[in-house]
């Protein structure tokens, strides 16, 4: 049985849905999102909401959502009773999903990230880890229904099949290119241009700036932290433009947001995984996953003090330094002189 026949007998009866989005949304999620909304109604008349949990920070999401994705609301402002049924795109029910918080019942999970065992009962579910995206997912749901998606959808799906790819150079399948290929000529040029291009708030330069400032080269490995964050997505970016460094292959960064100390990481070593590098350190500290070349996670901590994010931020350097066989490297700093320990 096909993936849309397999959707179709799992929706049932079920009629008012809500689509959510992994925390902290990327452009790959937003742009399953709006896929799947896009095959609920178009081939099987059901409406859909777009939700998330979180912040959208990083400017080219914020410009993603307002151009092609203004009905997606965060899940606070949405009546739950209204709903019959939820699917998750881009993650798993352990990652973007609070059964506590959200009542509303499983109906499907669509992702590509490596399988986390906790989406067993799940009436449809369709994990595919070789794939480097989600969107690519979705994508061949759309052509296997002859269906014909408008600019929006073709542009969002397009966008988040190239960010999680790297620009198509990291994981790329035959599905991703083939994707790549039938997007290609729906996509509106212009908008996609507005949404890679946006304009910077003056909080990410101070957080970059703050980012270098702090920042600690162990041998292959950088480490630094932000203190307290203006959005989530800051620790990603500041983890990308730090792999580029040469003679980098592991970058980390951290920062405080709500309680909950985030990271990110990136690498560019041929052996190693990042996603397993971040669910090895946050064992039994927090939660986190992902790729081979990208990962992230979060940590709940008790308060927003000074003690308890220096105290959580040692502890992580000291995993990660364990993890990736540094401990008795020198640190080095970035520039000029050694930081004087994570800092709020």
């Amino acid at each position: 049985m096909n993936a849309l026949s397999r959707l179709e007998k799992a929706l049932g009866s079920r009629r008012a849905l809500l689509i959510y989005s992994h925390r902290n949304p990327d452009p790959d999620t937003v742009g399953a999102a709006l896929g799947l909304q896009f095959v609920l109604r178009e081939v099987f008349g059901r409406e859909a909401q777009l939700c998330y949990r979180g912040i959208i920070g990083r400017a080219e999401n914020r410009e993603l959502v307002q151009r092609l994705a203004p009905g997606l609301k965060p899940a606070r402002m949405l009546t739950s009773s209204m709903y019959d049924g939820a699917f998750l795109v881009d993650c798993q029910p352990d990652f973007g999903f609070d059964g506590d918080e959200d009542p509303v019942p499983l109906t499907g999970v669509i992702d590509h990230h490596p399988e986390s065992g906790v989406s067993e009962g799940i009436a449809f579910t369709d994990i595919r880890p070789r794939y480097g995206s989600t969107s690519t997912i979705l994508t061949e749901y759309i052509r296997e229904s002859g269906r014909e998606p408008g600019a929006s959808v073709a542009t969002a799906l397009w966008y988040g099949l190239k960010t999680d790819t790297q620009d198509l150079s990291r994981r790329v399948t035959m599905e991703d290119l083939a994707a790549r290929d039938w997007l290609m000529p729906r996509v509106d040029l212009t908008t996609l241009s507005a949404i890679e291009n946006p304009k910077l708030s003056r909080s990410y330069y101070v957080s970059l700036v703050t980012a270098l400032s702090r920042a600690v080269v162990h041998g292959d490995l950088i480490l630094t932290e932000i203190g307290r964050l203006p959005y989530p997505d800051m620790v990603a970016e500041i983890a990308d433009r730090l792999i580029r460094m040469e003679r980098i292959r592991w970058s980390v960064c951290c920062g405080l947001h709500e309680k909950r100390l985030y990271l990110s990481v990136r690498t560019c070593h041929p052996e190693q995984d990042a996603g397993d590098l971040v669910r090895t350190v946050l064992a039994g500290r927090g939660n986190g996953g992902g790729h081979d070349t990208m990962a992230a996670g979060r940590i709940e901590l008790p308060d927003e003090g000074c003690a308890t994010y220096r105290e959580a931020v040692q502890d992580l350097w000291q995993r990660f330094r364990a993890a990736l066989g540094c401990e008795g490297v020198p640190p080095e700093a970035l520039t000029h002189e050694l930081p004087a320990g994570p800092r709020i």
